[in-house]
């Protein structure tokens, strides 16, 4: 274990992109629970509620970022751990399909 996320956010964002390299992000949400808990036993809130607009911009600029590195063509989600005072984030999971 490099660092410990306890108290952090858990975000996800669903991006689809196409061959011309059209990328849009169709939703984001959070999870209730911070990280750690999984995702399929948390509540989970379509679209985030306690994003500031400039969390919102980074992490949905990032997700494309990411989608066009790895040349995924069509859906995939990428889920994020947010530190809530500081703005640090990782990516926790990239995977080619939405939720």
């Amino acid at each position: 274990v490099e660092k410990s996320m306890l108290g952090w956010k858990e975000v996800e964002y669903e991006v689809v992109r196409d061959a011309a390299n059209n990328c849009v992000t169709v939703c984001n949400m959070e999870n209730f629970d911070p990280l750690g808990i999984h995702t399929g036993d948390s509540i989970v809130v379509a679209p985030s509620q306690t994003l500031s607009n400039f969390d919102y911009q980074m992490l949905r600029d990032t997700a494309q970022k990411v989608v066009r590195h790895l040349g995924i063509i069509g859906e995939c989600n990428i889920q994020y751990a947010l530190h809530p005072d500081t703005k640090e984030y990782r990516i926790i999971e990239v995977n080619p399909r939405l939720s």
